[in-house]
C-alpha cells in the first residue's frame, strides 16, 4: 500500500481533530496525499496511555467522525481516512475491529456495525536502529517513532535526543519541518521531565530556529502553568472568603488578581461576579455581594 502513495503530494495539515474527550488518549498529525488518483488523509494517532484500552475502536470511530465533521464546517471535500495508531506500551496488544467489542454478536446484526480497518503499529517490536534506518521513510515519522518508543526511558531519550533529531536536520529548514518540530517540542515538554535546557540545547545543535522555538514554547507553557495556578488559588481564596462572609478578603483577592495581570473579565468569571462589580472594587467602591456567594 505504501508504494502507491504519491509522496510528492504528501502535505502536513494544520490543526487537530482530537476533541476534549479524546485528548487523554491521542495526539494526532494529519497528512493529505494522492493515492492511485484518489485524494485521502492519513491520520497518525500517537497513543498517550501506553496501555491496552478496549475502547480504542470506538475512539477511532469518534475521531474519524470529527475529521469529516470539520471538513463539512470548513466547506472542504470529505476524503477517505486511513487511521494509523502508534502504540508504545510494554504489553502485547491486538485490539481488533469495532465489531470485536460486541460479545456474541449475531450474524444478522453484523451488517449494522460500522466496521473499518486501521493500521496498528506496536513500537516495542522495533529497535531504535530499525526505526532509524529500515522501517520508516519519512523523517517526521522516524523522529516521532523514536521519541515515542523511548519516552519511558527518559535518561536514554535525553542522551540520544540529538542523534534522533539529526534525522530531520534538512527537514527542519523548511516551514513544514518547523511546524512538525513544534509539535514534538510540545510532546517532550508535556510528556517528559527532561530538563528544559537539555531539550533546548539538543534542538539548537540541529537548528537555531528550532532552539528559539523550544525556548519560546517552554516559556509559554511555564506562564500558562503559573496562570492556572494563580486562577486556582484565587478561586479557592474567593470561595473561602465568601463562605466566611469575608468582604475584605474578597476585595483584597480581587485587587491582588488584578495586580498579577488577570483581566477584569477573568476575575469576574472566577469570582462569579459581573465585570461592573469587579471594576467598582478596583475603583475602591463598595459593592453588594450576591447572596448565593454568601451561603455555604
Amino acid at each position: 500500500m505504501a508504494g502507491e502513495i504519491d509522496y510528492a503530494t504528501l502535505t502536513f495539515e494544520k490543526g487537530s481533530h482530537v476533541d476534549e474527550s479524546l485528548a487523554e488518549h491521542f495526539t494526532d498529525m494529519v497528512y493529505s496525499c494522492d493515492f492511485e488518483g484518489t485524494k485521502l488523509k492519513i491520520a497518525l494517532l500517537f497513543e498517550h496511555k501506553s496501555s491496552r484500552d478496549s475502547n480504542l475502536p470506538f475512539q477511532l470511530h469518534r475521531y474519524m467522525g470529527n475529521l469529516w465533521e470539520n471538513s463539512i464546517k470548513q466547506k472542504e471535500p470529505r476524503m477517505p481516512v486511513i487511521p494509523i495508531v502508534l502504540y508504545h506500551g510494554k504489553a502485547v496488544w491486538k485490539p481488533g475491529p469495532l465489531s470485536s467489542r460486541f460479545k456474541n454478536l449475531p450474524d444478522s446484526v453484523k451488517p449494522y456495525i460500522p466496521d473499518f480497518e486501521y493500521v496498528f503499529v506496536d513500537l516495542s517490536a522495533y529497535s531504535n536502529e530499525d526505526i532509524e534506518k529500515r522501517v520508516f521513510t519519512l523523517e517526521s515519522l522516524r523522529i516521532a517513532m523514536l521519541l515515542m518508543k523511548n519516552i519511558f526511558d527518559q535518561d536514554c531519550l535525553a542522551t540520544h535526543l540529538v542523534e534522533f533529531l539529526e534525522i530531520g536536520r534538512s527537514f527542519f529548514q523548511e516551514e513544514q519541518g518547523l511546524k512538525f518540530l513544534k509539535a514534538m517540542i510540545n510532546y517532550l515538554l508535556n510528556a517528559t521531565e527532561i530538563e528544559t535546557d537539555i531539550i533546548v540545547n539538543s534542538i539548537s545543535c540541529i537548528t537555531l530556529k528550532g532552539g528559539e522555538l523550544a525556548m519560546t514554547t517552554a516559556e509559554k507553557l511555564r506562564e500558562e502553568g503559573l496562570q492556572k495556578g494563580l486562577q486556582k488559588g484565587l478561586q479557592k481564596g474567593l470561595q473561602k472568603g465568601f463562605q466566611k462572609g469575608g468582604y475584605k478578603m474578597m476585595v483584597s483577592l480581587v485587587r491582588n488578581a488584578a495586580q498579577k495581570g488577570l483581566s477584569e473579565e477573568m476575575i469576574a468569571q472566577i469570582a462569579s461576579l459581573d465585570v461592573a462589580s469587579v471594576k467598582r472594587i478596583l475603583n475602591n467602591e463598595i459593592i453588594d455581594i450576591p447572596l448565593h456567594l454568601l451561603s455555604d
